[in-house]
């Protein structure tokens, strides 16, 4: 039996090696042949290299077009604070000189309408003296005499007197000649014709002025309202903006208040006061009748007697 088992392993193993895989002969160069590269490693490896490569460019790439975009926000975001900052200037700037400028013109139309009134105080005192001083005779004064002919008008005879030394003096004599009377009446009507003259070319001048300080005026009154507009704008944007804050702090308030607040004991119910009412020191009492509607009242203003707990409760 020995033999024939023996002679069954050898050609079960003589079947395995025909049926497994074919080995190379063992040759010298077995070890060179193991050490050599399997045909397509270096390109592979090169391969590898350049994806990685490729990964490194292109998460380097992104680093650096997120820095620009971060970059690019942030210089837009300067760029928009600093417009906003410009704008803010100028309003600034222009609500400033418009100020000055209003002040300069109600200034100036306080200046003209003191320059008028004096004006219209002189030219109504001219107006109503001239004519009065032509009534008198002048030192300086060149009477023609009788029967020659009359000098010609005067081109100013509002002109005041010329100085001389000694001063010239006003008089009226008792009895006036006749070259004296038709020198006065004619030199009356050269005055107050002029004077006249005088008044309509002022009055002219005069509406022209009110008219000039009425607008200056005006422009001053519409910068103050405008002003005021503002003012009243920015204090109801703030006046906006506080009760945010103040909801906040009220809310906080009420939070800590509630926090720092004992809880307060809920009310009893009906039910419950009457049980509390019914309830006894002993469990083997008898219950209690029921208390008609009527003496309810009654029983509520009488004085509960004190009840003592069970716990309190001494046995005998």
């Amino acid at each position: 039996m020995s033999t024939e088992e023996s002679q069954l392993q050898v050609d079960k193993n003589s079947e395995m090696s025909d049926c497994g895989p074919h080995r190379p002969q063992a040759t010298g160069n077995d070890h060179d042949s193991t050490l050599a590269p399997f045909p397509g490693g270096g390109s592979d490896r090169k391969r590898g290299k350049s994806m990685f490569g490729l990964l490194v460019g292109t998460l380097n790439k992104a680093k650096v077009e997120d820095k620009e975009r971060n970059a690019s926000e942030a210089a837009k975001k300067r760029q928009m604070l600093e417009q906003r900052l410009q704008i803010k200037l100028r309003k600034d700037a222009d609500s400033v000189r418009r100020a000055e400028e209003a002040k300069k013109e109600k200034t100036l139309a306080n200046r003209k309408e003191e320059d008028l009134q004096l004006k219209d105080s002189i030219f109504k005192l001219r107006r109503k003296r001239l004519p009065l001083l032509t009534n008198f005779l002048n030192t300086a004064d060149i009477i023609p005499p009788e029967g020659s002919s009359p000098p010609p008008p005067s081109s100013n005879p509002l002109a005041p007197i010329a100085r001389t030394h000694p001063p010239p003096l006003y008089y009226l004599p008792a009895v006036l000649t006749t070259a004296q009377e038709e020198f006065l009446k004619r030199r009356k009507a050269e005055v107050s014709e002029a004077a006249e003259k005088e008044w309509e070319q002022f009055k002219e001048e005069r509406e022209a002025g009110i008219a000039e300080i009425s607008q200056l005026r005006q422009k001053v009154a519409d910068e103050e309202a405008r002003q005021k507009r503002e003012r009243e704008a920015k204090a109801t944007s703030m006046d906006t903006d506080e009760p945010h804050h103040d909801s906040g702090e009220t809310a906080k308030d009420t939070g800590a208040t509630a926090a720092t607040e004992p809880p307060s004991s809920a009310p009893k119910i009906q039910g419950e006061k009457d049980a509390d009412h019914e309830m006894d020191v002993d469990d083997g009492s008898p219950p209690k009748p029921p208390v008609p509607a009527g003496g309810e009242s009654e029983r509520k203003e009488e004085p509960v007697p004190m009840q003592a707990d069970d716990d309190d409760a001494v046995e005998y």
